[in-house]
């Protein structure tokens, strides 16, 4: 309940500080979220979504709160914090983060759950419909603590997973 109470304090100064920003300077992203165990995109994979939130602190540089929420081999919620350093080139904007925080798996059909120390590391790739408006592909490395074993002897999640991410931004 303490982590959850962290991160609605969170996104609200986030929120808070947004309002007081100028035009362009805030972008939030949702979207669909996969995540492979091995890289290789053939093995045990969990899919879910991805939501973050950019606010831009000075020219191509800005801070980015990123949540997601993986399932159903067990339901994976990340909560990660960093810097994003992106480059406006006319319809296209690449960035790159690094982003820390927190992971936490619950287990289908078990009692008991884990949280573990997390950070990705990434890039994206929006391209721009609109001035407001974005679609994006992204692909993150994501390291957690975690290696979890099912009741069958294979592994559920292990500690450095590729996340690819594709949704759409908006832009206040």
């Amino acid at each position: 309940m303490r982590r959850f109470s962290s991160l609605v304090l969170a996104v609200a100064l986030l929120a808070g500080v947004s309002v007081a920003q100028s035009s362009d300077h805030v972008e939030v992203f949702g979207g669909y979220s996969y995540v492979n165990n091995d890289f290789s995109l053939t093995a045990q994979h969990m899919q879910g979504w991805n939501a973050s939130a950019n606010l831009e602190i000075a020219h191509h540089v800005g801070l980015t709160a990123d949540f997601s929420d993986l399932y159903p081999n067990a339901k994976v919620y990340t909560f990660l914090f960093g810097p994003q350093v992106s480059f406006k080139l006319n319809r296209v904007t690449p960035f790159a983060h690094f982003l820390m925080g927190d992971a936490i798996v619950h287990y289908n059909g078990y009692l008991s759950s884990g949280s573990s120390y997390a950070y990705a590391a990434g890039g994206e790739v929006d391209f721009n419909l609109t001035r407001r408006l974005a679609l994006r592909g992204q692909a993150d490395w994501l390291h957690t603590k975690f290696q979890t074993i099912n009741s069958q002897g294979g592994s559920i999640f292990y500690p450095n997973v590729v996340r690819i991410s594709t949704g759409i931004v908006i832009r206040f």
